[in-house]
């Protein structure tokens, strides 16, 4: 087969629907909307009504979909929207009074990147992103990944909560984008031996793995077949199956991170990124967001809060060059056309070192291009376009080749040092003795749920805590010490709540009517969600 290129996004916020504004909560949304999925959106249906025949695969996380599909989300970004927009025009004045031209174009720039968004957002897209990603999957240019419900950490979660957080968050998926996808993005890429077997309860054929869990492994020959299930669930040619021959020699008796391997004893698919090529982009010290003559981002303008200034080569944030668009994308044009030789180039020597073609694969974060890297959603349309004879979704690859030999990955994640000390350490561990009792009192209640209606919805309501409780950007904000008051302020918050409903799960009445009301409405992702999703595992 020919060489191949896939280039993943992982798309994660936490859930902050009306859960503060700035500098923390729901306003990381709207930056994100207008900086991130809204840019990406033109650009990928622009891409695809010029012809170009390209292909990536985009992972959207439960949270993420239930807060975009939100309605008070979006009403609120567009007065969010309103607001940027007047305030580049104000700067913009401000500048030109003053005689500050430079700064002038750029806030001109602003005022309509920000004009035109919001107007593919009313118009073209009709306020539903969700959607707008949907019809790309239906008409083959991206595969949709799913995750965990909440992003739950699963290596650190007890079995029924992994098997809540795969049901719930494949059952969002599917009634928010009409699509039931075959990928997964487990949070964090955190793996321990044993989740494979529950992903292929749920169906799923692939994930994502970090390199370091899969170098250096022991290659084995399938255990049994890798099934693609296109077919069934997702757009795209009907399902395959590999064939397994024992008496046919392994392939490599080495990892070739340019291949796929089934995991273990299951039929689930483990997909490694390539460390080097990620690293072109995502490295904070050699990447290419780091070039001086990018936006800086840590730099606001102390009025408009808008940002004129470029990285310029030194970290003191008082010292640094105005910002200029044309020098900005002349720099966005020769790092697009040295990471497609890069790749190309790998895939080469790849294929003349081993005789075999190979997919290399790429993994971002989504965030990164428009919002943290302001050039990179138009990096990336140079790249959709440079390597549009190679690239591939994960799910077409896998369907037209699959796997027939497995390793054994290593317990892990793509955290720090590859282990889970990112997530659990000293600062945290009350957050997971808190999890852990949080899940004992729901399971009880799952064992046994109640009748009555009243509290059954209760019932229910505890899961949808539970599920929010575990989130792992809680743990993490802690840790990197980005917002460790706010995730602990969250997390309390969410504990609370699932004790009160745990409450009137067990004594409500119908003086409780309001106050479940009011607890269902503050926390309204996964409607269809139910204390059942908790029951034993099979």
């Amino acid at each position: 087969m020919p060489d191949a290129y896939a280039l993943v996004l992982h798309s994660h916020l936490p859930y902050v629907r009306g859960a503060g504004r700035w500098p923390h909560g729901e306003e990381w949304v709207h930056e994100a909307i207008l900086g991130t999925y809204l840019p990406l959106l033109v650009l990928l249906h622009d891409l695809r009504a010029e012809g170009v025949r390209y292909r990536i695969t985009i992972g959207l996380t439960p949270t993420l979909l239930e807060q975009l599909a939100d309605r008070d989300i979006g009403t609120r970004f567009l007065a969010y929207a309103d607001d940027q927009i007047r305030r580049a025009e104000l700067d913009a004045w401000d500048f030109g009074v003053a005689g500050a031209s430079a700064k002038q174009a750029v806030a001109e720039f602003y005022r309509g990147s920000y004009g035109r968004l919001k107007l593919a957002f009313t118009q073209r897209f009709g306020r539903d992103i969700v959607g707008a990603f949907a019809d790309l999957a239906r008409t083959g240019e991206v595969e949709i990944l799913t995750s965990a419900a909440t992003h739950g950490y699963l290596p650190l979660l007890d079995a029924r909560s992994v098997e809540a957080q795969l049901r719930v968050g494949l059952a969002s998926t599917k009634r928010l984008t009409g699509i039931e996808p075959t990928g997964i993005w487990l949070p964090e890429c955190a793996y321990k031996p044993g989740l494979e077997r529950a992903l292929e309860r749920h169906g799923f054929t692939h994930f994502f793995t970090d390199a370091a869990l899969m170098r250096g492994r022991e290659v084995g020959r399938a255990a049994k077949p890798f099934r693609s299930k296109r077919a069934e669930r997702h757009s795209g040619a009907g399902a395959r199956v590999a064939v397994l021959d024992q008496a046919e020699p392994l392939i490599d008796p080495e990892v070739d991170l340019f291949r796929p391997y089934l995991v273990a004893d299951s039929s689930v698919a483990a997909v490694s990124r390539h460390p080097e090529i990620s690293g072109q982009v995502w490295s904070a010290s050699q990447g290419y967001p780091g070039d001086p003559n990018y936006r800086e981002f840590h730099r606001k303008d102390d009025r408009s809060g808008l940002r004129y200034w470029r990285v310029t080569g030194t970290t003191d944030l008082g010292n640094k060059a105005e910002y200029s668009v044309p020098v900005a994308a002349e720099r966005v044009r020769a790092h697009a056309e040295h990471f497609s030789a890069s790749v190309r180039d790998e895939l080469a020597a790849h294929r003349s070192a081993t005789g075999r073609d190979g997919m290399l694969v790429t993994t971002f974060d989504s965030e990164l291009f428009g919002h943290w890297w302001f050039e990179g959603i138009d990096w990336l349309d140079l790249v959709l376009r440079e390597l549009a004879d190679l690239e591939t979704t994960v799910a077409g690859r896998l369907e037209a080749q699959p796997p027939r030999e497995r390793v054994a990955l290593a317990e892990g994640s793509w955290g720090k040092n590859n282990d889970h000390s990112t997530w659990i350490a000293p600062q945290t561990n009350w957050m997971w003795d808190g999890i852990r009792s949080a899940a004992a009192r729901v399971r009880a209640v799952a064992d046994a749920p109640p009748r009555d209606a009243l509290r059954k919805r209760a019932a229910d309501h505890a899961l949808r805590e539970l599920l929010l409780l575990e989130s792992s950007d809680w743990p993490f904000l802690v840790t990197t010490g980005q917002a460790g008051d706010y995730a602990t302020e969250r997390f309390r918050s969410h504990a609370q709540r699932l004790q009160r409903s745990l409450e009137i799960a067990a004594h409500g009445t119908g003086d409780d009517e309001v106050e479940l009301r009011s607890l269902e409405r503050a926390d309204n992702p996964f409607p269809g969600a139910r204390i059942e999703d908790f029951a034993e595992v099979g």
